[in-house]
């Protein structure tokens, strides 16, 4: 043989499992996200992650989805092919796997089967298509690899053989079950695998796509469950092993503060920023992309925690603080990269900056969030190891860039500079600064982050931006008051920001015309109406539209008040739920205390809120309209959103002696109490009698049980709620507010579509 010019092949030893198997997958829980994640690439709406003890006292792992599945053919020639992904690009157009699964993938190795041989050391795979008659099964014993690295991988079999059905129930798919598992799987670490899966999927990832649910079963675990469902300040998602798995992202504990949201568009050349604060809207701004070439169809939200987010956070997440949740989450198609985001973590090198400034920058104490890389982002190669986020590319750079100047740097310009870190203020520790204080400010801190040049429309809102602060003015007086102070500064990006708003402006200011002529035909119509005798005089309890911006009932310092107040109530809750499993002496005595400071807090809450929307005298005195004051609370939106509100029309006032907080509080009782029960819809009717007007509020939700005796609902403490875990106060502070209205209360035993409550109020 001519060993001059020969030509040679390499060998592969059966050692390379373990290099692309066990050894290359850091930990049992990114095992189970590869396979979660393959699912999710094969077009699943649902996986199941079953736990299993065999008859032998053995723990099996079963993964089954109800994806494509694969053929015969796919198993030979994808599934046993190593390191081949139809995923991959330059595979997408020889494969119809993107016409039939409808989304972008989120794994495109081609190794994430062998996350199977971190778990165990037995895998048998079946797999069955919409198209097939029977199921096809191989079985793999990974441990034959391992006997001798001499012989070649190739060389080593997997049995085959044809079965009738998927053993999972499904009708088409997958299902993995691992054997001989390498880790024990206690209730720490399940718990810690829901957790973590509840954070593997972005909340966005269903948008528009095909819904995908994770179920995590373990049989062995539910009286554990059980028992930890009867604790007080637990959180049945992630305190309870089984379930569905739902993703707890930031937004969705709908906790109101500061955020900026970044996204660029899916064709890459334009980006949005968006503005909004403690559930307001300010600001927004479209801009061409010239500084990221890289960058398409990414989208970025911060959120900012003050003290009271935090607090308000881990209230609702059962005790697990912000800082040990983690910060900034990245997603690629769907799924979490890690390690980002998580505690200790700190991808964007936010705390090295924040150290050379601390009262000028934000850290990862104060910040949480999440980055969204959508669509054919190859620019974004995850790491074969799946366990250390991306390998170095331009366009992880120009990420990093877009994150700190479009995202980072603009929340800290508002928080820092212009709302003191939305904290009461040393000097009047009773005010925190509100966004309609300092519309003005807001729009030069925005506008100098953008070249004018660049900039493709703007939006805001007038309610904010065009205030004075010290009196109402028109939408047109103060964008000439902004005009002037761009002339003045000969700002550039001021200059074009102020022309960009005159016609939006100017269209807004022509709607209120348009808004005060119908309200004056409207006055004109109701004055005929009564000259007639068909109507009645309704009293105003609350103002709409931007036409009538006359109020003085001190707005911005009731603004403050129900800031406060809402903080306060994430206290009161969080100092329950501490309170509640301890043990101590006059403990009933201490939370009837703290019940009625949650009751006066509320009332305070409630009143400022009326006070921001409305301009009806804060002591009510004498005899007032109910309907009119029910009627407007529902239409002004003051209402807890969840449910439809049906207030049975009436052309008479029902008038009687109420207090207006305590009537607002009262209704948002009564509707959080019909949401916790499953009802969709609140009844609202009313009716006269000669010494009182009885109001009557009934749900559409599971009622009460019959074991249950309705007198014990007004008692401190009682909650007919066991699924949703309450503290039993709604129906006591009830009674209570009526009591001090001198009226009555009382549930309608015989009513059973649902629960019925009467409150009756004197004349």
């Amino acid at each position: 043989m001519n060993k001059q010019n020969s030509e040679l092949a390499f060998r592969v030893s059966s050692g390379l499992k373990n290099i692309i198997g066990r050894d290359l997958i850091s930990d049992k829980y990114i095992a189970m996200f590869e396979l979660v994640k393959n699912s999710y690439d094969a077009g699943a709406s649902k996986v199941t992650i079953s736990f299993v003890q065999t008859d032998d006292g053995a723990e099996k792992i079963i993964i089954s989805d109800n994806g494509n599945g694969m053929t015969y053919d796919d198993i030979i020639s994808k599934w046993l092919f190593v390191a081949y992904s139809e995923k991959k690009p330059q595979n997408r157009e020889k494969s119809s796997y993107r016409d039939e699964i409808k989304r972008e993938v989120a794994g495109a190795k081609g190794v994430g089967r062998f996350s199977c041989d971190r778990l165990g050391a037995l895998l048998t795979l079946v797999t069955k298509t919409e198209n097939d008659n029977a199921a096809n099964m191989v079985e793999v014993n990974w441990n034959k690899f391992e006997l001798d690295d001499t012989q070649e991988f190739m060389s080593i079999p997997v049995q085959y053989s044809i079965v009738k059905q998927l053993p999972g129930g499904f009708e088409k798919g997958t299902t993995l079950i691992v054997e001989q598992l390498r880790e024990d799987w206690d209730r720490d670490a399940l718990l810690r695998l829901k957790r973590s899966l509840m954070k593997l999927i972005s909340p966005d990832a269903n948008k528009g796509e095909i819904p995908f649910d994770i179920e995590l079963i373990v049989a062995s675990e539910k009286e554990n469950d059980n028992m930890t469902l009867q604790k007080a300040g637990i959180n049945t998602d992630r305190d309870i092993v089984n379930g569905l798995i739902h993703n707890d992202i930031f937004e969705k504990l709908n906790i109101k503060t500061t955020s900026v949201e970044v996204s660029v568009s899916q064709d890459g050349k334009h980006i949005t920023s968006r503005l909004s604060d403690r559930g307001e809207y300010i600001f927004s701004i479209v801009e061409k992309n010239r500084n990221y070439p890289e960058l398409h169809d990414i989208s970025i939200v911060v959120f900012f925690l003050n003290q009271s987010a935090k607090v308000s956070f881990t209230r609702q997440m059962g005790g697990v603080q912000p800082i040990k949740y983690g910060s900034v989450f990245i997603y690629k198609n769907g799924f979490r990269i890690n390690p980002y985001g998580e505690p200790g973590q700190d991808f964007f090198g936010i705390d090295q900056r924040k150290a050379q400034g601390w009262k000028r920058f934000l850290g990862t104490r104060e910040i949480m969030g999440r980055i969204s890389i959508k669509g054919k982002n190859d620019g974004f190669v995850e790491t074969t190891s799946r366990a250390h986020g991306f390998i170095h590319t331009n366009a992880v750079d120009e990420l990093t860039n877009l994150f700190f100047e479009k995202g980072l740097k603009v929340l800290e310009k508002y928080v820092v500079n212009l709302i003191g870190w939305g904290e009461p203020l040393k000097s009047d520790p009773t005010h925190t600064i509100q966004p309609n204080e300092i519309g003005n400010q807001i729009i030069s801190q925005f506008i100098t982050n953008v070249d004018a040049n660049d900039i493709v429309s703007v939006d805001y809102n007038p309610n904010i931006l065009l205030k004075n602060d010290k009196k109402q003015e028109s939408l047109t007086t103060s964008l000439k008051k902004l005009e002037s102070v761009a002339e003045q500064t000969q700002d550039s990006g001021l200059i074009s920001l102020a022309q960009s708003l005159k016609k939006r402006t100017e269209a807004i200011a022509s709607h209120n015309i348009e808004l005060e002529e119908e309200k004056a035909a409207q006055e004109k119509e109701l004055i005929k109406a009564q000259q007639e005798g068909q109507a009645r005089e309704r009293q105003i309890y609350f103002l709409k539209g931007s036409a009538n911006q006359d109020v003085t009932n001190l707005i911005n310092g009731f603004h403050s008040v129900y800031t406060l107040t809402d903080a306060a109530k994430g206290y009161i809750n969080y100092l329950r739920e501490l309170l509640a499993p301890a043990e101590m002496e006059n403990k009933d005595f201490v939370l009837s205390i703290i019940g009625q400071i949650y009751q006066a807090n509320e009332k305070a809450h409630k009143l400022s809120d009326l006070a921001i929307h409305g301009n009806q005298a804060l002591k009510q005195n004498g005899k007032n309209s109910i309907y009119d004051f029910i009627r407007q609370y529902i239409d002004a939106g003051l209402v807890i959103q969840g449910l439809k509100y049906n207030l049975t029309f009436y052309d008479q006032a029902f008038e009687c002696k109420f207090d207006a907080s305590s009537i607002g509080v009262i209704i948002d009782n009564i509707a959080s109490n019909s949401i916790k029960a499953g009802a969709t819809a609140l009844n609202i009717e009313m009716s006269e009698a000669s010494n009182y007007v009885e109001i009557i509020f009934s749900d559409n939700g599971i009622g009460l049980a019959e074991d249950i005796d309705p007198t014990s609902l007004f008692e401190w403490g009682f909650s007919s709620n066991t699924k949703k875990k309450g503290f039993g106060i709604g129906l006591y502070h009830i009674k209570q507010l009526v009591d001090e209205m001198k009226g009555t209360v009382d549930i309608d035993t015989a009513y059973r579509a649902g629960f019925r409550l009467i409150v009756r109020l004197k004349k």
